[in-house]
Order: structure tokens, then sequence, then C-alpha cells
């Protein structure tokens, strides 16, 4: 039977940010884990059908809600909310949504709260590496900036936006790293991760990419990429 744990770990800038850890149905001493990330105006919950099949290979998942959204929305005691309306128009609305939200809760901070949680669960939890960091969106990016932070063995970037939202450096620096990636996207994604994606691998020593036909972003590319996404992860796994 699997092991749930109610997880709360706090930032540097007082954020106090909440999370699940998921223990698959396994005996083992300690477990290799997958750190879920995700995007803009969702919450963990949007990862939990794909976890559960990541936790079939034998790996703990934690799935957290990112500063200002869902549960993790206390800053120095106060409430620091992103701002969205859930009845947006259009892709203009979104986007003024988001770069309201990411100066008022500070996006750039995200890949210093990955690394944060990283360091937490080899510290305190039965987990050892490997460690992945899967990310969409928003999260698509900031898995990339934390590796630059603290060391991950793989990364799955889901439709990633634009280095600037957690600092071009800070990507420029873990693309350099010895880490295997795995780009996703849409050839014709909205928000242009499809061009993104051949950047970010090209700067890589051995990223690969999956693009598919059609606009779909983020998490709903799973349908289409589930499977070669567990692929991927297999290798990481300690499963026997």
């Amino acid at each position: 039977m699997e092991k749930i744990k109610s997880l709360s770990v706090e930032t540097e800038d007082g954020f106090v940010l909440k999370g699940f850890l998921h223990y698959p149905s396994l005996n083992m001493e300690r477990f290799p884990a997958v750190i879920f990330v995700h995007q803009f105006a969702t919450t963990h919950i949007i990862w939990e059908g794909f976890a559960k099949k990541v936790r079939e290979l034998g790996f703990a998942t934690l799935l957290f809600d990112l500063r200002g959204h869902g549960i993790s929305t206390l800053q120095n005691g106060k409430e620091n909310r992103i701002i969205f309306n859930p009845k947006f128009s259009s892709l203009v609305d979104l986007i003024g949504f988001f770069k309201k939200s990411a100066s008022k809760v500070n996006f750039k901070k995200i890949p210093e709260d990955i690394a944060l949680w990283a360091s937490y669960l080899l510290e305190k939890e039965k987990i050892r590496y490997p460690i992945v960091y899967v990310g969409s969106s928003l999260g698509g990016i900031s898995v990339i900036g934390a590796v630059s932070l603290f060391k991950a063995d793989g990364v799955v970037s889901i439709s990633p936006g634009p280095p600037v939202i957690v600092g071009e450096a800070v990507v420029e620096d873990a693309l350099r790293k010895n880490v295997d990636f795995l780009f996703v996207s849409s050839v014709e994604d909205p928000l242009g991760s499809g061009k993104l994606v051949f950047e970010l691998v090209g700067k890589t020593s051995g990223g690969v990419s999956i693009i598919t036909s059609g606009n779909d972003h983020g998490v709903t590319l799973l349908k289409y990429t589930e499977r070669y996404i567990l692929d991927f992860l297999k290798k990481f796994s300690l499963k026997v």
C-alpha cells in the first residue's frame, strides 16, 4: 500500500510551500524520486494520474504547489496569491495575469524552491539519487533552472516557457550540466515552446526532444507522449 506524507518547507523569502510525498508500494529502504512542478494557475493536482504511473516504476513522487498557488500562498504570515481569473477570454489576458503574478510572487525564485525541496527530501525523507525533475510550462523552464542549483540526474521539460522567466544565465548554466534532458512540445505551441525546444536541446550535450503535431500545451501533451516519458524515466528507476 502506498504511503503519503504531507510536507512543507519555508523559502528564504518567507513562502511556506506545501506538497505531498507519495512512496510506492515497494519494500525498499530508500527510493529514487521524481519532483513534479506544475504550470501557471494550476496546482499539483494536474500530475496525480501520471505520477501514479511513475510510482509503478519504483519512484517516490513529490507533488507540491508553487509559490502563490493552491495551498502555498502564505508568505511571512500573509497571503500572497497569483493574479488570475479562470474566466479569461484570450491569450492576451492569460499573459497579462502571468506577468503581474511573476513579479507579485517572484517566479525567478522557483528554481531555488525546487532545489530546496530536493535537498529536504535527501536529508529528511527516505530518498536517494537518482532524482528527476518533471515540469510543465512555467514548471518546464523552472526545472531546467533548478539543475544549476541542485543536482538532478534527469529533467523532463514539457512546453517550457521563455528562459527570462527564471533567468537566462541560470538556464544557460543548467544546459551545460551533465544531465539527461528530455524536452516535449507541440510544433504549433501557442506560447512558442516548439521553437524554444529546438534552441534548448541544441545547447545540451545529449538532450533529446519529442515534438508532436498540433498546438497542445503543457500536460495536455501527456496523452500523446506519456509512454515515451515513462520510457525515459525507466533508466533512472531502481525497481527490482
